[in-house]
Parts: structure tokens; sequence; C-alpha cells
């Protein structure tokens, strides 16, 4: 009901006086909400989202939504212990702001993969820090990985103008039966879901990208400069409903939503979901016509 409340004041609103509105409502509910402690969050890992030793898991984060008892700088150690060394983290770690075709039609843009701090939130930017991150050369749609498969996961991501398409780690985790999770937001921010249109192609039935091709200068870790294409998204794939989907068509040992002292959880089996949304759309059947 909240949220519902909240997108018609945007609609309705002018901006300015619709953020400072949100301001003065995330600041009471941070006062009031009840924390989560460092045992259950742990738990929640682990018992609930299904993290454990050697798990490839993609995160998709909102530090400032899980409400924590405990410093979010004790995060990212305690997904490391859990995975462990023969595990893998990965984040999304694009640095823009705008829409892709803005950015990438500024003569100026330059992606610095060492430097270009990241807008996905504070856990990302963390990881973006570590000394043995690995993260990718893509100008649009970076992530940045850490652990056993970080190199290999990341490491071809720039080579295709498919920002999820095969050779990104959006897709590369379904060979290694990666774990998709969602630490205090849900599945409408479920980033993978654009894989199977960019794997399928043409074969996908909702147009997703546009037809040109953009050219970005990117810096790589060793100060080398090259030019990586890419397309980007189209405007229309704004009308879309995951959450409506998932609930539609998925079921919960696929992928599993879930809401913990009000604060949003998810868990998806990437291969899983890969598959069936892939048979799904060879119906008819996206994110976008539910």
């Amino acid at each position: 009901m909240a949220a519902e409340i909240i997108y018609t004041l945007k609609k309705k609103l002018p901006k300015s006086s619709f953020l400072k509105l949100r301001k003065i409502y995330n600041t009471l509910l941070e006062r009031l909400h009840p924390r989560i402690t460092e045992d259950e969050f742990r738990n929640l890992l682990t018992s609930e989202l299904g993290i454990k030793s050697g798990s490839v898991v993609f995160i998709h984060s909102s530090v400032d939504k899980m409400f924590l008892g405990f410093s979010y700088l004790d995060i990212l150690p305690m997904l490391r212990e859990i995975v462990g060394s023969e595990g893998t983290l990965i984040f999304p770690c694009s640095h823009i702001k705008i829409r892709a075709e803005e950015y990438l039609e500024n003569p100026e843009a330059v992606f610095d993969v060492k430097h270009s701090v990241t807008v996905r939130g504070i856990l990302p930017e963390i990881a973006r820090q570590e000394d043995d991150a690995f993260r990718s050369l893509h100008p649009t749609n970076s992530v940045v990985a850490i652990g056993k498969l970080a190199r290999e996961l990341t490491i071809h991501h720039h080579e295709t103008i498919y920002p999820c398409g095969e050779k990104s780690p959006f897709f590369e985790i379904t060979r290694y039966n990666g774990l998709i999770v969602g630490l205090g937001i849900s599945v409408d921010r479920l980033s993978f879901v654009h894989s199977v249109e960019d794997v399928m192609k043409e074969e996908f039935p909702v147009r997703t990208r546009l037809d040109k091709k953009y050219e970005c200068k990117v810096i790589d870790n060793n100060n080398n400069r090259l030019t990586v294409l890419t397309l980007v998204a189209s405007r229309d794939i704004g009308h879309r409903n995951v959450k409506k989907f998932v609930r539609k068509y998925i079921k919960e040992d696929v992928c599993r939503l879930f809401r913990y002292k009000g604060v949003s959880f998810f868990s998806a089996d990437s291969k899983k979901l890969f598959d069936i949304m892939t048979s799904l759309a060879r119906e008819g059947k996206t994110i976008y016509s539910v």
C-alpha cells in the first residue's frame, strides 16, 4: 500500500516537493523500523536466500532499505566468509545516472574501470574498491566480481554489443548454477531478466534494443584506451512488470520473494529462471505482457 501511495504522489507532485516528502518519510521510517540483527542477517543469507560455501552469487542491494542493527561495512566480509575461497560474489557496477544513449552521445564520455564510481549502491562501491576485485569493461552495464571466478566471469563482457548477452556476467552465471539475490529490494530490480532478451535477440517477441551501435571510450586497469561498441535499451522496456511476471509464471523454488521485518528479499536460481523465461518468451509471455 505504501509503495502505491508513493507512486501516486510521484506522478502528481512537482519533483522538488516529492523528493522533500520522500526524505521526510524515509527519515521517519528509519527511526521507527525494527532492526535486523547481525545473527538474523546471516541466517537470512544462508537459510533463507541459500548462499553457501562455493556459491556464485549475483547480488542486488539497497543498504538504506535493510534497516540493519549493525554496520553495513560488515556485509561484504560476511558474504565473503560464507561463500569462502571457492565462491564468487558479483555486483552491478554501472557508473551511469542517465539513459545510456544520452551518456554515449557525449563525445567526452569515458569509462575508467579503475576510477569511475558506481551509482548502484554502497555495497557494489565497497566491492569495487577491494584489492582482488575484477570489474568488467562494458561501458553501460559494468559489473564487479570478487572470488574464484571473478576474472573469468568479467573478462569478455566488453566483447559483445549485447550488454546482457552470452559473454556477459549476467548470462555467464547460468553456466555455474549461479544464484541471484536481492537484499533490501524486490525483483523489480532484477537486471538478469534482460539476459533472456539479449541471448534470444530477434527471436524475443519484444524489441528491447535500439538498432544503433554506440561507441564509448574505455580505460582499462592498465591505463590502455580502447573503444567498446554496445547497443542500448529501447525506452519501451520501461513498460514492464517483473514482480507480476514472477508471481504469475515462476514457481517459488525457482524465484522466491519474501519480506522479513518489512524488508524485501528475493532469491533466484539463474539457470532455471533463464530456461523458464526463454520458454515463456517463445509463447509470447514476457515481463512486458503481463
